[in-house]
C-alpha cells in the first residue's frame, strides 16, 4: 500500500507534456496532438529584433505565416513569434493564426499568452476542436483543472469520430483534471475510456492503477500496475 501512495503521489507532480514538435507538419489542418519533445534545443530568446525584421519585412502576410509554421517546427521559435506578429500589424483576423500563435506561446512556456491565443482562436472559430483541446491543455497547465474539464469535453463533442489517437488522449487528459479535481470515479471513467482507444498505452494503466488506489480498490489497482509493467518488457525476437 505504501508503494501505491508514493505512485499516486507522483502522478500528482508529474503529467506528460504535449507541445510542437519539430516533426509536425506544417499544414494549417495538422492534428489535434503535439507531443513534446527535447526542448533544450530550441530558441526561446529573441534574437535581434532589426535583424529578424530585415527578414520578414519583405514577406507578404501567406509567406510570413508559413514562414512562422517553418520556424516553430524546426524550434526557432523567437522568428516564428516575430512572423506571426508581423502579421497582426496588417491583419488581426488572419486564419488560424492565433490558434499556432497559441501553440507556440505554449511550447515556449508562456501559458498566459497561450491561453489568451487560444480563446481569441475559438471566438474566429468555435467549432474547432484543437482549439478547445489545447486551451484545456494550457489551463491544465495553470492548475485550473476547473476551466480546463469544459474545454477538454467540449472538445470531445466537436472532435470527428475517426480521431482515435486524438480521442484517446482528450479522455486521458480529461480524466487527469478530474482526479486533480478530486473527481475520481469520473478520472476512472475517462481513463477507461482512453484504454478503448490505446488498450496498450502504459500510462493510461498506471494512472487508472492510482486511481482505483485513490478508491481503495487494490486489487483492481494491482491489475492495472501489472499491466504497466508488463508492457516494459522488451519484445522477444524470434532468432
Amino acid at each position: 500500500m505504501k508503494n501505491y501512495i508514493v505512485i499516486l503521489l507522483g502522478f500528482l507532480l508529474a503529467a506528460p507534456m504535449l507541445g510542437c514538435s519539430k516533426d509536425d507538419t506544417t499544414s494549417p489542418k495538422v492534428g489535434i496532438i503535439y507531443k513534446s519533445g527535447d526542448n533544450d534545443d530550441k530558441n526561446h530568446t529573441l534574437g535581434d529584433p532589426q535583424q529578424i525584421n530585415d527578414k520578414l519585412k519583405s514577406m507578404s502576410n501567406d509567406e510570413l505565416f508559413q514562414f512562422a509554421l517553418a520556424c516553430g517546427n524546426q524550434g526557432n521559435c523567437s522568428e516564428a513569434l516575430a512572423a506571426y506578429n508581423k502579421i497582426l500589424e496588417t491583419d488581426k483576423n488572419y486564419p488560424d493564426l492565433y490558434y499556432y500563435q497559441g501553440l507556440l506561446y505554449r511550447d515556449m512556456g508562456m501559458m498566459d499568452e497561450a491561453i489568451c491565443a487560444f480563446q481569441t482562436a475559438i471566438t474566429q472559430n468555435p467549432d474547432s476542436a484543437e482549439a478547445h483541446y489545447n486551451l484545456g491543455y494550457a489551463y491544465r497547465c495553470k492548475g485550473l483543472h476547473n476551466e480546463a474539464i469544459p474545454e477538454y469535453q467540449k472538445s470531445l463533442e466537436l472532435i470527428h469520430e475517426n480521431k482515435t489517437k486524438q480521442k484517446g488522449y482528450i479522455h486521458f487528459n480529461l480524466g487527469f483534471s478530474y482526479f486533480s479535481n478530486g473527481m475520481i470515479d469520473d478520472a476512472i471513467g475517462q481513463f477507461k475510456k482512453a484504454l478503448a482507444y490505446k488498450p496498450k498505452d502504459k500510462e493510461i494503466h498506471q494512472k487508472l492503477g492510482i486511481a482505483y488506489t485513490a478508491k481503495g480498490w487494490t486489487d483492481k489497482a494491482k491489475d492495472e500496475f501489472t499491466l504497466y509493467h508488463e508492457h516494459d518488457k522488451p519484445i522477444k525476437k524470434i532468432p
